[in-house]
């Protein structure tokens, strides 16, 4: 049996501000930098053979803090969903300034296609060929290190989902989320937003 461990990076400044980052380059912050310090304690036991992350900073950041001395693979398959001319706004001047893209997005999103960017419905191909990746790779323990959205995205198609399926998932900055997967059975879902290892982190809801 294969256990994959989905990890979403550590906190940012723009978590904390309600800015989407999108694939924009934003550090870690100083708790950030702390969350990844309690994932390595963390990991330090579970013999990780193979690790990937989204080649976005704070994800390879948050990767190399886990899992130090390891080889990164950064993979454009999670690479963060991208937010065209969303990224870098505030959520807040977002919902004032086009209310019918932002009901949208908090009632549909599955439907979502952000302007200059990209839609969900890609960003789920894009995992359902990473879901690929994972049950044909021989290792037995393996770290992906990715963004709220895309590890949603990842359950889904892990999970067989189709409508309305987004916002079903909860998923807070450095939590652990575990699939379990055999040919048999396929990708099961063992653990979901895992923080029990964090000290203190943001809830983000929207």
């Amino acid at each position: 049996m294969k256990t994959i461990y989905l990890i979403r990076h550590g906190e940012t400044q723009a978590n904390r501000e309600g800015v989407f980052r999108g694939r924009g380059e934003v550090p870690l912050s100083p708790q950030g930098l702390k969350q990844a310090e309690e994932l390595r304690a963390h990991f330090a036991d579970l013999k990780v053979q193979r690790v990937f992350s989204s080649p976005l900073r704070r994800a390879a950041a948050t990767a190399a803090a886990c899992f130090p001395g390891r080889a990164i693979e950064l993979q454009e398959l999670v690479n963060n969903l991208d937010l065209g001319g969303w990224s870098g706004r505030k959520k807040k001047e977002i919902a004032a300034e086009e209310p019918e893209l932002w009901r949208r997005w908090l009632e549909e999103p599955e439907r979502m296609s952000f302007p200059g960017g990209e839609s969900l419905a890609a960003v789920k191909a894009r995992a359902r060929a990473f879901n690929r990746l994972l049950a044909a790779a021989g290792e037995e323990r393996i770290a992906v290190v990715s963004h709220r959205s895309v590890i949603k995205c990842l359950l889904a198609e892990a999970l067989g989902l189709g409508s309305r399926w987004f916002w079903k998932f909860h998923l807070d900055n450095a939590s652990v989320t575990m699939l379990l997967h055999d040919p048999l059975r396929g990708f099961v879902l063992a653990k979901l937003n895992d923080t029990t290892h964090l000290s203190a982190y943001v809830f983000e809801w929207d």
